[in-house]
């Protein structure tokens, strides 16, 4: 993920402009106060010779205002030039404060004898030079070492998130893997003992198998799908049990609400709940029974995908939920949507099992 761009404003942003524009007037006016003190105590008594002084001293501090403005300017723009190596950093730093101090203060002194006097050329206002220089040589520094700071902050936080996703998605893939074998060992199981008791009709069922895993492989690949296609897989896989074991103890019905299909799921969460229910639900029950798959925005909970898978089995029984299929499933949909995706089981009426799954679902 490339870096976010810092929209903060820049060492040379207007804000920042005005900000050095105040600080160096009001410093300044602090420079010159002396000189116009010293101005008003000593001056003549003519009014007019008072107010000649007064406008040359404050004359003065509006230029060393510019100076001082401007040094912040010089300063502010050639601190990036300075290198990142700490152990030279400070050296060019303190080659920069010393060459902006020795630099305005030859330029102050030139005011002098360009401009007049205002006591441009003390030592008191020489002194401010270099100390204003050092304040804002460092402070552009630290303000810096402080953005740089955030800056590797925010990096590493947005390292800790891609790292989170990609652990999720190592997870789920993990889950996901297990997946396979285990539908693959159950449904090659369940052909074994058909051929073994019908040549044909296993010879028919492989067929039938195949065709399936041709569309079905490239799915259990996939961490998502679209509903419709785990629909179609589910359908394809039940049609397989239901040849196995006869169209008259297993009947299937599909009830799903129009406009979900382009609706995003964890691939074969539909597909474990079937496996569910055939093994577990109507495959020890001698006369069978139904198997309904529904999909349906659920109506209890807003913003909720409910997808269930009903039978009239043989209902809750000690090995309901605790299969190896179901707790991958559970262990899928907490790694990739949290606390909202739910997998839950409830007594079917008259009798059965429907186990029901519960995900975010946009609009």
């Amino acid at each position: 993920m490339p870096p976010t761009p810092d929209r903060r404003p820049g060492l040379l942003h207007w804000h920042s402009l005005l900000e050095a524009g105040g600080i160096s007037l009001a410093l300044a006016l602090a420079l010159m106060l002396p000189a116009a003190m010293r101005c008003a105590i000593h001056a003549p008594g003519d009014g007019g010779e008072l107010g000649c002084h007064l406008r040359d001293t404050l004359g003065g501090g509006l230029a060393l205002a510019i100076l001082l403005w401007l040094m912040w300017l010089a300063a502010a723009a050639t601190q990036p030039l300075l290198p990142r190596e700490p152990s030279v950093r400070s050296a060019a730093l303190a080659l920069q404060i010393l060459l902006l101090a020795l630099l305005f203060a030859l330029l102050n002194v030139g005011l002098h004898f360009i401009g007049g006097d205002g006591g441009a050329r003390s030592a008191y206002t020489l002194q401010g030079l270099a100390t204003f220089a050092s304040c804002v040589c460092l402070g552009l520094e630290y303000r810096q070492r402080g953005r740089r700071g955030e800056a590797d902050a925010e990096r590493l936080r947005r390292s800790e998130q891609d790292q989170a996703r990609q652990l999720d998605a190592a997870r789920a893939a993990l889950l996901q893997a297990q997946v396979e074998p285990h539908f693959l060992f159950n449904t090659l199981a369940h052909l074994r003992r058909l051929a073994r008791t019908d040549a044909r009709a296993a010879h028919v069922m492989m067929g039938e198998l195949r065709r399936y895993l041709a569309a079905a492989l490239p799915e259990l690949r996939q961490a998502e799908t679209p509903l419709a296609r785990e629909l179609e897989l589910v359908a394809a896989f039940l049609a397989l049990h239901q040849r196995r074991i006869g169209p008259e103890r297993l009947t299937l019905r599909f009830e799903v609400a129009p406009g979900l299909d382009e609706v995003v799921v964890p691939s074969t969460c539909l597909l474990t709940l079937a496996e569910n229910a055939v093994k577990h639900g109507i495959g020890p029950q001698v006369e069978g029974g139904e198997i309904c798959v529904r999909a349906v925005h659920d109506p209890d909970e807003e913003g909720l995908l409910r997808m269930e898978v009903a039978d009239t089995g043989t209902g809750m029984g000690t090995s309901s939920g605790s299969g190896t299929g179901l707790a991958t499933l559970r262990a899928r949909l907490a790694a990739a949507h949290g606390a909202r995706a739910r997998l839950s089981l409830h007594l079917n009426q008259p009798r059965g099992l429907v186990a029901r799954v519960q995900l975010p679902c946009p609009g």
